[in-house]
């Protein structure tokens, strides 16, 4: 799968329905009648970066902040979850 962020096309896995149960039940706990509960969304983040395949080169030179942001696009694309415009 691709994903285009930062002026870059990345290149990640695909994932199984499975996959995308667990990051959905996980994404499910980490934002609680609505609230962030910052330890469930990092280990979501850790899930997203972990399955995508992307290794410490890839994303050397972003920022930390960068990084959430590209592990959240790709959650994103893999549940399906479209940006609103």
């Amino acid at each position: 799968m691709k994903v285009k962020m930062f002026d870059k096309e990345w290149n990640v896995n695909d994932i199984t329905y499975k996959e995308k149960r667990e990051l959905w039940k996980l994404s499910v706990k980490s934002f609680p009648e609505g609230e962030i509960n910052q330890d469930n969304y990092f280990v979501l983040m850790d899930k997203v970066e972990e399955l995508s395949g992307l290794v410490e080169k890839d994303i050397a030179m972003l920022t930390m902040g960068e990084v959430d942001q590209l592990l959240q696009e790709i959650f994103q694309q893999y549940i399906g979850i479209e940006k609103k415009g």
